[in-house]
């Protein structure tokens, strides 16, 4: 079962990179001294937010937005080819408001 296609894997570089920023965030506040719920829930929106943020600037960089043309030689038919790349199916600029609006919502919910 194929489970991304293109460059469907730099949506989980990005979630990894945005969780090691949320737990560099998350200690920072951990000696702060504020109470644990509050902790985590700054971790789960720092995650989001920091994930959303790596994945917009890595489609940016590395998923094209530009149609490539084809053009067939025997029938002269053209055929434009863009990048489908995705995980599960998404698209990877899609994963960008997936990331942040999952993880700031579990972190509003993590205050309640």
């Amino acid at each position: 079962m194929l489970v991304w296609k293109g460059k469907g894997l730099l949506v989980i570089l990005s979630g990894i990179i945005g969780g090691m920023a949320a737990g560099a965030i998350s200690s920072l506040i951990a000696n702060i001294g504020v109470s644990e719920s509050l902790e985590y829930a700054v971790m789960w929106i720092a995650w989001g937010l920091a994930a959303a943020g790596v994945n917009y600037l890595l489609c940016r960089w590395f998923v094209s937005t530009e149609k490539r043309i084809y053009v067939d030689e025997q029938t002269g038919q053209r055929v434009e080819v863009s990048d489908n790349s995705s995980l599960f199916f998404i698209r990877n600029r899609i994963w960008t408001y997936i990331f942040a609006i999952l993880f700031c919502g579990l972190g509003l919910l993590q205050t309640i």
